[in-house]
């Protein structure tokens, strides 16, 4: 896995913990004011690069699956 892969991952598992471990309502209750100033700030931009990257993604996994056309795989049976 790539670098930037690898800190992709982890940066969606923390986000993910923090999302399990507070609701928005109390997380706009007991967030400090810096962190919540920088979610306002970077959250719009954040949000439109992911929303982008999910309908990619979504766009190329929601036609039906292709049948693998590798010859080599296609093999069966035995020899003589």
């Amino acid at each position: 896995m790539s670098d930037i892969s690898e800190r992709f991952t982890q940066a969606l598992s923390i986000l993910e913990g923090a999302v399990d471990a507070v609701t928005p309502h109390e997380a706009a209750a007991s967030f400090d004011e810096s962190a919540l100033q920088v979610f306002w700030r970077d959250w719009p931009h954040l949000s439109s690069w992911a929303g982008k990257l999910w309908r990619m993604l979504n766009d190329e996994l929601e036609g039906p699956a292709a049948p693998l056309q590798d010859p080599d795989l296609d093999e069966v049976g035995g020899e003589g």
